[in-house]
């Protein structure tokens, strides 16, 4: 589920990239640069890989999924047509930060329901 969405737009106010966190158990955040095709997956974990190719319809249909992760397993994953290599590891502190982020989300929203 889809938590936070951020657009950085670029100096002709376009899109540069969106940086996306998520509730999932295995997908901690996202950034996709349309311009680039190019999408960054950050795991639970803090393995991150990118995938080319990966069009804004795609990435829209990613994002808005029921779930990020089955999206991931059955359309991108594994997909030829998205060379995929990995990147880097985040460190535990950003990990931390990220999760820090949906637990405040979660109880925003529990708030809001009560």
């Amino acid at each position: 589920m889809l938590v936070l969405r951020k657009e950085i737009l670029d100096e002709n106010q376009k899109i540069g990239y969106i940086e996306s966190i998520f509730d999932s158990d295995n997908i901690l955040k996202t950034t996709y640069f349309p311009n680039m095709k190019r999408l960054y997956i950050a795991f639970k974990r803090g393995e991150t890989y990118s995938y080319g190719n990966i069009t804004q319809e795609i990435y829209d249909e990613f994002e808005k999924s029921e779930s990020q992760g089955k999206f991931f397993h059955q359309k991108i994953r594994n997909n030829k047509e998205f060379p995929y290599r990995k990147e880097f590891t985040l460190y535990p502190n950003e990990i931390n930060e990220v999760n820090e982020v949906i637990n405040n989300m979660k109880e925003k929203n529990e708030n809001i329901d009560e």
